[in-house]
């Protein structure tokens, strides 16, 4: 039996053509289904029944308010004026700078453009004007230098320092942490530089998994890449992404090896993999990892240390992007703490603030950082203790989980778009977000096509090949 819950528009993963869909709840899961009237009907599952039901989740938006700035005019329909256009109703809390194409890793699973052999990437001048438009389109959110691979740029410390003078807040580093891991001195420019989380790539605890997703054996480099920061005193926010039978098995063990290094290992960021690129054949139900799937393997393989109830939807107009969740380590075990802050911290939670979009970038801000660069008051003030935990313990040992699936040709829900406050600033004057900046039809050809000016060659966004 099935029941209709939603209607939405999507694209055509065969010419990317925008066409309705409706979301489709069957036995407990819910799956996104469309028809182009060329190409024929798709199904994709979103949301497998698991415990965490679609329908309580959505109980939890609320309403956002759009960019302080339309760059593009709305005209042929969302995603085709994106810029961000008027139709647009969130601001963003992350802004992701792509600072080079190039990598010293290539990764199987990588969603991003990178051509090793390329040179181009965007010299200061145009990396200003892109701190620029984020200033006057999103204001100042948290802003993520990435690739490629940002470190393989020898002035990455300056385009932090950049920032930083602009008056961004909160600057991390998107990182393989190759090179952290050999050259602790180029750590330091970077945390001298403002530099206030690394956020490492980081798939699992066993070098099979790596062989895997990156091509090469990786875990002892992740393991001094973390020491490293550590010495320094600097955070880092793990970030593993998830493949069914690669790595699923391994949440667990991911969370007992972080917890292990905190207050350094802020915490850890699952990103169940989507299927972009040159892709072909559909992703079957077996191959997608859907947000119930998340929580019930690391409950299931933290023996019940952490539950169900501990982990909270996104506070937004659309709560499906995402969950988050704020422990604090007590008795060597993670005791969930969000809840009883929610009144008290300004996390992704707490009422303090007007759009869901302010509380994301001050928990981030708060909880996604080193101690040692933290306010010692929460930024809206006042006394913030729940029971017998401060606020200075969870702003310093606190310790979060959380997980964003990204969308792809298949599952892309335009109202969610439209919602999405994880944004990238191109070189050539737009913002868009995430999900579509990257997203491809099932021959990799890209929605948003690069500007021929910039010399780049942008076809080799993969996640998985089958």
């Amino acid at each position: 039996m099935s029941v209709t819950i939603g209607e939405t528009l999507s694209l055509c993963p065969e010419c990317l053509r925008r066409i309705p869909a409706q979301r489709v709840e069957r036995q407990g899961s819910v799956y996104l289904e469309k028809t182009c009237p060329e190409h024929g009907s798709f199904r994709t599952l979103i949301w497998r029944g698991d415990g965490v039901s679609y329908l309580d989740w959505a109980r939890n938006s609320q309403k956002a308010i759009g960019p302080l700035e339309c760059v593009t005019q709305a005209d042929k329909g969302c995603p085709f004026d994106c810029g961000l256009c008027s139709g647009h109703r969130a601001n963003a809390c992350t802004m992701v700078m792509e600072v080079t194409q190039r990598c010293d890793l290539g990764c199987p699973v990588c969603f991003a453009d990178t051509d090793c052999a390329s040179n181009g990437e965007p010299d200061m001048s145009v990396i200003e004007q892109m701190y620029k438009t984020v200033l006057k389109v999103a204001g100042t959110p948290a802003i993520q230098l990435s690739g490629g691979e940002p470190t393989m740029r020898d002035d990455l410390p300056e385009i932090v320092a950049m920032g930083k003078r602009m008056g961004f807040h909160h600057i991390m580093i998107n990182s393989n942490g190759i090179r952290i891991a050999r050259e602790p001195d180029y750590l330091q420019r970077l945390l001298d530089a403002g530099a206030g989380t690394i956020y490492l790539q980081f798939d699992g605890v066993t070098d099979e998994v790596y062989r895997y997703m990156r091509g090469r054996d990786l875990f002892d480099l992740k393991t001094r890449v973390i020491e490293n920061c550590a010495r320094k005193g600097i955070g880092v926010l793990l970030i593993p992404t998830l493949k069914p039978g690669v790595n699923d098995h391994e949440l667990g063990a991911i969370i007992r090896f972080a917890q292990s290094r905190i207050p350094t290992v802020r915490g850890v960021h699952f990103q169940p993999i989507s299927y972009i690129g040159r892709y072909p054949a559909a992703p079957k139900d077996e191959d997608r990892i859907t947000i119930p799937d998340v929580i019930a393997r690391l409950v299931q393989q933290t023996d019940g240390e952490l539950k169900t109830e501990n982990f909270l939807p996104r506070r937004s107009e659309d709560s499906h992007c995402s969950f988050s969740s704020l422990f604090i380590l007590k008795e060597g075990r993670l005791k969930a703490v969000s809840r009883r802050y929610a009144n008290v911290l300004p996390s992704a939670w707490a009422g303090h603030f007007r759009t869901p979009w302010e509380s994301a970038r001050s928990f981030m801000n708060l909880h996604w950082r080193s101690a040692g660069q933290k306010p010692d008051r929460p930024e809206t003030g006042g006394c913030c203790s729940s029971g017998d935990e401060p606020y200075h313990v969870a702003a310093a040992d606190g310790f979060t989980i959380s997980c964003m699936p990204f969308q792809d040709v298949w599952s892309i829900d335009l109202e969610r778009v439209q919602r999405c406050c994880g944004h990238v600033v191109t070189e050539y004057g737009r913002i868009l977000p995430f999900c579509t900046y990257y997203l491809t039809d099932r021959h990799g050809r890209r929605l948003y096509p690069v500007p021929e000016s910039l010399g780049r060659g942008h076809g080799k966004a993969v996640q998985h090949h089958g």
